[in-house]
């Protein structure tokens, strides 16, 4: 999701991973709770979960100068004061939702074809329909 968030040049803060439990983590301007779940509900029928942290929680954040090894790591590291932009929240929403449907269908394909016999049996009798 970052990748297709910084590649698209899409508003984006500061991103950390964890590379132990291999999650992600965007920051959002203060907030912005009850505007990214309207954004994600607007985008999709039936939402995908995610875990949103909020006012109580606590999130381990990389140093200034960390190393090749750390656990916790800075994908994009603030270098400001983030302004307050519905821009970031609503890229963000966009991009969850359609990475959600981008893993549920790559998951639908695994199931229609879960070895290539099944896909040469399907292309072969599409073939033969249209020879027909």
């Amino acid at each position: 999701m970052f990748d297709q968030l910084d590649r698209r040049e899409m508003p984006l803060g500061p991103v950390v991973i964890d590379r132990g439990s291999k999650q992600l983590g965007f920051f959002l301007p203060s907030r912005s709770r009850a505007r990214f779940a309207r954004f994600v509900e607007r985008e999709a029928e039936d939402p995908p979960e995610y875990r949103y942290l909020d006012e109580g929680s606590f999130i381990v954040v990389p140093g200034p100068m960390p190393l090749s090894e750390d656990r916790y790591q800075w994908l994009r590291a603030p270098v400001r004061r983030p302004e307050a932009s519905p821009l970031r929240t609503a890229s963000l929403a966009v991009m969850l939702v359609a990475a959600t449907a981008l893993i549920e269908r790559a998951d639908r394909y695994g199931e229609k074809y879960p070895s290539a016999e099944a896909a040469w049996a399907e292309e072969w009798e599409g073939a033969s329909e249209h020879a027909g």
